[in-house]
């Protein structure tokens, strides 16, 4: 990177956090723009400060997906291998033996695999993941193409299990967190942490279960702040906080060291993982591309977080919020923060890379 003008991006990425703040898109936020080897700028509103922890709720796909990476370099896991062959569960019901036949790493990593978007697990709480698994089948049709599914990464965290012999939460611990010197990446947060609370309740899925019919009575109330628990319903109602497809709480210094380790690999597998795949129109492997990451790639989560970066111009902006933090509902997304944020950042940053 080139010679940049801290103290105008500061000035610029204070000033849109500040002003979507008072719009009503989120109580607290906490961002951080970055290169590969260091931070660039820093604003944090509301409730939060530097080193708040935040509920990452989809971004935890990121950390799962990085460990699955990791495998298939060591040569454990094959990108192209069937999880049929990796989770002796689904090869011995004939019925989900079937149904996935022929569902590779890739498929889940792009989302590609034909599994339903979402099912509500938690309604058939205390049964055996794979019965639940082959009821959520049996009742949803297969899709075609690129459709994102919480499916696909339950299946990895999973697979996680599997291959390395212990909870995911202690993957993510000794075979990320650790070795890569995050920093405050975790399921099941410690309480004494700077936790920032996530929202009130789960209305919207319990909109999502009346629309299909669903019973669950199990719900958090409304009223009540949720603090340290994952948003996410069948990651807290099903698996107790500790699944592949959401359920991590990290701060925003965590999330970039992250962001860097892809920005500075030389692994082969880690560089394509940042591009788009074939046959997978927006998606790497595990990331996401497209207009919202200029140049380069990212994620977001349901519950207002988001990480972008580009390998190419050596920037990258890491912008966590708790948009489901009020009380009634609020129909503002994040998306336009985050669209103002990269676009900023990559005007005055990033096109002093490439």
């Amino acid at each position: 990177m080139g010679s940049i003008d801290k103290q105008r991006l500061q000035r610029e990425i204070a000033d849109i956090t500040a002003r979507y703040q008072a719009a009503g898109y989120f109580p607290s936020a906490c961002v951080r723009v970055f290169s590969s080897h260091e931070t660039l700028a820093a604003a944090w509103v509301g409730d939060a400060r530097e080193d708040a922890v935040f509920d990452m709720a989809s971004v935890t796909k990121i950390a799962t997906a990085t460990q699955v990476l990791r495998l298939i370099s060591a040569g454990r896991l094959s990108l192209q291998g069937k999880i049929s062959d990796y989770l002796p569960p689904i090869a011995g019901d004939r019925y989900l033996n079937g149904r996935m036949a022929g569902i590779t790493l890739f498929m889940l990593l792009t989302h590609t695999s034909t599994l339903a978007a979402w099912y509500p697990f938690y309604s058939r709480r205390g049964e055996d993941f794979y019965a639940v698994l082959r009821h959520a089948l049996e009742h949803t049709e297969p899709t075609r193409g690129v459709v994102y599914s919480d499916l696909n990464f339950m299946l990895l965290g999973k697979l996680l299990e599997q291959v390395r012999g212990k909870p995911l939460d202690r993957c993510l611990r000794e075979d990320l967190a650790e070795p890569l010197g995050l920093g405050v990446m975790t399921y099941l947060p410690d309480p004494t942490l700077p936790i920032i609370p996530s929202c009130y309740g789960n209305p919207i899925e319990e909109r999502m279960c009346a629309d299909r019919g669903v019973v669950f009575d199990g719900f958090r109330p409304r009223g009540v702040p949720v603090r340290g628990q994952v948003n996410d319903g069948n990651s807290w109602y099903y698996f107790s906080g500790v699944a592949g497809h959401a359920g991590i709480f990290a701060d925003a210094p965590a999330c970039e060291r992250l962001c860097q380790y892809y920005m500075t690999a030389d692994d082969a597998l880690l560089i394509d993982a940042q591009r788009q795949q074939p046959g997978a129109p927006g998606r790497g492997l595990g990331l996401q591309t497209g207009v919202s990451y200029p140049h380069g790639c990212g994620h977001t989560g349901f519950t207002g977080t988001g990480i972008y970066f580009s390998r190419e111009y050596d920037v990258g902006v890491v912008s966590l919020t708790n948009r489901l933090f009020y009380p009634g509902p609020n129909e503002n997304g994040t998306w336009e923060f985050r669209r103002a944020l990269h676009e900023a950042v990559f005007a005055l940053a990033g096109r002093l890379g490439g």
